[in-house]
């Protein structure tokens, strides 16, 4: 299945500190297909954070990005995730992605690379067959 890669950007604010959320636009049928019903995040908590912005330091946002560019090939080239959403606050980086079962994304997490060490990263998941986080989060950014 070819998935949509147009990403919609939107920057603001979040309890006075700065956020960038990304979500991926045109999802409608993978939502509807009742194929992905597990809802998992993603969670990266800096450990360097820059204090003018929040964000994670230069270097840390260099491996944020390349464990993202990681994740998504492991997830989607099976396909048995897709990746729908990406916020960045507070020193947090979050992923969030439905997936076909739990045991599939633990399956591609565990065969990413770790070439440069082990990824501070937290895992949940939750059932969500109809997608109401993503849809909550994304028609929530629409309206501001």
């Amino acid at each position: 299945m070819a998935f949509s890669n147009r990403w919609i950007t939107a920057d603001g604010t979040f309890q006075n500190d700065p956020i960038t959320i990304r979500y991926r636009d045109g999802v409608e049928d993978e939502k509807g297909s009742g194929q992905y019903p597990h809802c998992i995040q993603i969670v990266w908590e800096a450990s360097d954070v820059d204090a003018d912005t929040g964000y994670p330091n230069q270097a840390e946002l260099i491996k944020i990005d390349a464990f993202n560019q990681k994740l998504m090939q492991a997830i989607e080239s099976k396909p048995c995730g897709l990746l729908v959403m990406v916020l960045t606050s507070q020193g947090i980086n979050q992923w969030i992605l439905y997936a076909t079962s739990n045991e599939e994304v633990t399956l591609a997490l565990d065969s990413i690379p770790t070439d440069t060490g082990l990824y501070p990263i937290e895992v949940s998941s939750e059932e969500d067959a109809d997608w109401l986080v993503f849809t909550q989060l994304r028609d929530a950014i629409k309206t501001q």
